[in-house]
């Protein structure tokens, strides 16, 4: 079976697609409006808001071993995370932890691997980041325990600059942090090659990946990218507000995360605070077997798939294929706008679509972010986001208090996209 389809299998279906989500085309309160904020939070799939009011019902709150409702929630958690497990290609639901947010996760993580370094002892984080994947580990490492804290670079074009990160790992790096795909610019750095780099150098550092913002737009391999930690959030897939951590064995093993005393002291627990959120668990659920679902509707009638793994990957590549049309649409769109009164940060050659996913900074000179959004919003129905969109590294590079961005996602449209180039052509006065 190919790990390539082609974008014609998300077409084909985009119909019964949007009608999986209820505020694709209008908000809560019935008012229509053009939803291109999806880098912030995705929408939420229909059997996810289903399935929250549906375990408040019925699921029983702990899990246990010998009354019925016990069982069926301790059954429930496991089943969650070796569905996670299979999204993630993980070698079991006991790597799979749950938290509030990802920034909790992350803080988390890094406070269980504050005994591993020293103060002689550096970390490499980097500028394409989000702030999560960065404070936490500048806070409790640098500032916590005295290690230096290395920033790498953003290059020019808006893409992480490789040899510098590889040049400030050395011997004593005990952690790399990066991310799956850039919050502020949407560039998608290439991992698998990246941590190779990294492990020649420093074969034993912990290195940890932000996926918040890829993991709606193309598939994630843990054992492919090489890392030893990955995070990301049901509410940019589809889901709900939880935070998902991933972490490797034996490295999970060694780690001393926050625990209460009476707490199992083995992963994926000792990693959790507290009881579970039965109706968040299963709403992310839901939400990950509509990705099962995408792959068999797009797969059609015959397409057999040996397993849920396969069924994640055809999915998602097939999403990925989509949203590369709508990424060229977009840059090619950007094109036809005059320079002097738009600017697009980033990757914007149409023809590096797929070196990216389909998040657009930009702003039109002489108007604050607030003022172009304000202005999208009354004059056109187009809701994007102003701010620094927690990359507040990226909005230093450029020298910017602020930038507009518009993310688009699978459900969204070519129609959706010229719509949007059609309001910014209003706004700057360029030909459309």
């Amino acid at each position: 079976m190919s790990n390539s389809p082609a974008p014609e299998l998300i077409e084909r279906i985009h119909p019964r697609i949007r009608g999986r989500f209820p505020t694709v085309d209008r908000d809560a309160q019935g008012r229509r409006r053009i939803y291109l904020n999806s880098g912030a939070g995705s929408l939420m799939v229909d059997t996810a808001v289903e399935a929250a009011a549906a375990a408040n019902r019925s699921l029983n709150p702990m899990p246990g071993s010998i009354c019925p409702g016990e069982i069926e929630t301790a059954s429930f958690h496991e089943g969650v995370r070796a569905l996670i497990a299979d999204f993630l290609n993980a070698r079991g639901g006991q790597e799979i932890s749950f938290h509030v947010s990802t920034t909790a996760a992350l803080f988390n993580l890094a406070f269980a691997y504050r005994d591993q370094a020293r103060p002689e002892d550096n970390l490499v984080v980097t500028d394409l980041d989000h702030m999560a994947n960065i404070s936490a580990w500048e806070t409790v490492l640098g500032e916590g325990r005295g290690v230096e804290a290395r920033r790498a670079r953003v290059s020019a074009e808006g893409s992480l600059d490789i040899e510098h990160l590889i040049s400030l790992v050395d011997g004593r790096t005990k952690l790399v942090s990066v991310t799956m795909a850039s919050n502020g610019f949407g560039t998608v750095p290439p991992l698998p090659g990246i941590i190779a780099e990294v492990r020649k150098k420093a074969p034993h550092c912990l290195v940890v990946v932000d996926a918040v913002h890829h993991a709606l737009h193309g598939p994630i391999d843990v054992r492919d990218i090489g890392c030893d930690a990955l995070a990301f959030s049901g509410y940019k897939v589809f889901g709900p507000m939880l935070g998902v951590l991933w972490v490797r064995e034996p490295v999970a093993s060694k780690l001393r995360p926050y625990r209460v005393e009476t707490n199992k002291d083995a992963p994926p627990w000792k990693f959790e605070q507290g009881m579970l959120n039965n109706a968040s668990l299963a709403s992310l659920r839901a939400a990950l077997e509509y990705l099962l679902w995408v792959a068999e509707e797009a797969g059609g009638p015959g397409h057999g798939f040996a397993n849920r793994r396969e069924q994640f990957v055809f999915a998602m590549n097939a999403v990925a294929a989509y949203e590369r049309r709508l990424t060229r649409r977009v840059l090619e769109g950007f094109r036809r706008l005059l320079p002097e009164c738009f600017t697009a940060f980033g990757l914007t050659d149409p023809n590096r679509s797929g070196e990216r996913d389909p998040t657009f900074a930009f702003e039109i000179p002489g108007r604050t972010a607030t003022e172009t959004k304000t202005r999208l919003w009354e004059e056109f129905g187009i809701q994007i986001a102003d701010g620094n969109h927690y990359s507040a590294a990226v909005t230093r590079h450029l020298g910017k208090p602020a930038l507009c961005r518009a993310s688009f996602a699978h459900y969204d449209t070519p129609a959706t996209a010229d719509l949007f180039l059609n309001g910014l052509a209003g706004l700057t006065g360029s030909g459309k």
